[in-house]
């Protein structure tokens, strides 16, 4: 399985590079990677396992996380086009998602200090016909849940009823739009805003959620 994980995680590092790009861009929105007070409570450990459990009782499975730190971070972990984040980025995750139908979906990318992650990444890859989409969503969700707050049917960010529903207007925003990229950041939940992607490619659209800690 490790070895499986590995390959599919080169193949992300390539893909979120311009992800990263954006979460720099939005540093005066609040997202930042210097050193904060107000850290959610996440462990490498801990996030990942309770994100494991909680998927997997969503018919989403989710693998043990490989670990990568010293040299293996250039290599597998290279998510920041900023120098100085990126070398600070000392201890990274990665984690491989199959649908409910046992197909590969994605990954889950938890990356920071060695002491805890500053931020979490997911990555789905849907097809064409986004037959995936509900799949994805699960995840998106499972991750705010467990990682910001079970609070979003209260908040209600952006005045959308759900994530499902946010995801939807994204994704209706990004077909309407015929652009190769589209981005939406929700700000509500936390002081730091969640941020989604969604782009374009041969094998369908990729999509990508970060959670900045």
């Amino acid at each position: 399985m490790n070895k499986v994980v590995l390959i599919s995680s080169v193949v992300v590092v390539a893909l979120i590079i311009s992800f990263s790009y954006i979460l720099m861009s939005n540093n005066n929105d609040g997202v930042s990677s210097s050193s904060s007070s107000n850290h959610l409570a996440l462990s490498y450990v801990d996030t990942n396992k309770e994100l494991q459990n909680d998927l997997q009782s969503l018919d989403i499975k989710m693998s043990s996380p490989l670990k990568l730190n010293g040299f293996s971070i250039d290599t597998y972990c290279t998510f920041f086009s900023d120098v100085l984040i990126q070398d600070s980025i000392e201890y990274c995750t990665s984690t491989e998602l199959l649908d409910s139908k046992d197909q590969y979906l994605g990954n889950v990318q938890m990356v920071g200090s060695n002491a805890f992650p500053q931020y979490v990444i997911g990555v789905f890859q849907t097809d064409s016909s986004v037959s995936q989409l509900e799949d994805a969503k699960i995840v998106v969700n499972s991750m705010i849940e467990l990682i910001v707050c079970d609070c979003w049917e209260d908040k209600k960010p952006g005045n959308f009823e759900s994530v499902s529903v946010w995801i939807d207007a994204a994704n209706s925003h990004h077909l309407e739009n015929m652009s190769a990229t589209s981005k939406s950041k929700i700000n509500g939940l936390t002081e730091r805003p969640m941020l989604l992607e969604i782009t374009t490619n041969e094998n369908g659209y990729l999509w990508k959620f970060l959670i900045a800690n």
